[in-house]
């Protein structure tokens, strides 16, 4: 409890994600329900203008994201030679949509609009818009697929990446990893009912609020293995 209290009040509006959403609600920030800040305190979101930001529903910020609307560059073209001083103002509206997660240490400059299911990759260096149902990455972004490509993509790599996450552990450790590990993995060989009844997997379940869409699918869906004892054999061929 004290350990909690230091950190409010040594982070205040960062604190948490909650804390965070609300503190740039009240700056003027437009944000609809259930954005995410991972890490609010590594978080950079330019308040010169909050009015000037919109973030949609089910928006997802990772560790490192920095959000623009304004640049200084205009304080060296005022001291330009023979320019007489001018200020050039560098003002634009950020836009972010429905359902996009932007990843580690990416830059969203100001004047940008990101459409609705967007991808945005660690790293990358948003300067233009970004078209919905699409995944970006690089510096500049630019798109690498659409959403639907991803997922096919994502999907074709489940039992590979799951293989190599229980290998390693095995490897590491000189024994079978417990099932909890595979936090992301467990629809491979979980069912609606066996994952319920495993808090990690059930909080997983419960992600992005649309905790009945994914009991649907695995209650609709049967795992590619019959019990987590097949996987790992499966694992070890």
């Amino acid at each position: 409890m004290i350990k909690k209290f230091i950190h409010n009040i040594l982070l205040r509006e960062k604190a948490s994600s909650e804390k965070f959403v609300a503190y740039l609600r009240k700056q003027g920030v437009e944000i609809g329900e259930n954005a995410r800040f991972y890490s609010p305190s590594h978080t950079l979101v330019d308040l010169s203008a909050p009015w000037l930001i919109c973030i949609g529903n089910n928006a997802r910020f990772a560790h490192g994201v920095i959000i623009l609307t304004h640049d200084y560059s205009w304080s060296v073209l005022k001291k330009l030679p023979h320019k007489g001083g001018k200020i050039l103002g560098a003002q634009s509206p950020v836009i972010i949509g429905n359902n996009v997660f932007v990843g580690m240490n990416a830059i969203i400059t100001r004047g940008v609009t990101i459409g609705d299911n967007v991808i945005i990759g660690a790293g990358s260096v948003v300067t233009h818009d970004c078209e919905s149902n699409s995944v970006y990455a690089g510096s500049p972004a630019k798109k690498i697929m659409t959403i639907d490509e991803f997922y096919t993509k994502r999907e074709n790599k489940q039992l590979e990446e799951a293989k190599t996450l229980a290998l390693q552990y095995k490897k590491r450790f000189s024994k079978n990893p417990p099932v909890e590990v595979f936090l992301e993995y467990f629809m491979l060989f979980c069912t609606a009912d066996e994952a319920l009844a495993i808090p990690q997997f059930k909080a997983q379940m419960e992600t992005n609020n649309n905790f009945l869409e994914t009991l649907e699918y695995m209650q609709t869906h049967k795992p590619m293995f019959e019990s987590f004892e097949a996987f790992l054999e499966e694992c070890y061929k």
